[in-house]
């Protein structure tokens, strides 16, 4: 499943959280022939927590975002040291 960065921080008024920091998109770029609508993918923030999301696309704002899929979170153990996150 793909993975891809995001900041709790970074919410819409529906919940769903916005994946157009740098870092997300970098993520988002990598998925093979790109995000589509619905698509099931990991949203992680690193050494915090990650879950899974279906991807929507905002066009308001012109960004994805992730809907998060209630039950799924669960802790990240990964560091800013690791070499992905770099």
């Amino acid at each position: 499943m793909d993975r891809v960065y995001f900041d709790g921080n970074e919410t819409e008024e529906n919940d769903h959280y916005g994946l157009w920091l740098s870092k997300s998109m970098r993520d988002l770029a990598k998925i093979a022939g790109g995000p589509r609508e619905g698509m099931l993918v990991t949203i992680y923030m690193v050494g915090e927590i990650e879950m899974e999301a279906t991807l929507e696309w905002n066009a308001k704002l012109r960004a994805w975002t992730a809907k998060p899929i209630l039950g799924s979170i669960r802790e990240n153990t990964e560091t800013w040291e690791d070499a992905e996150h770099r």
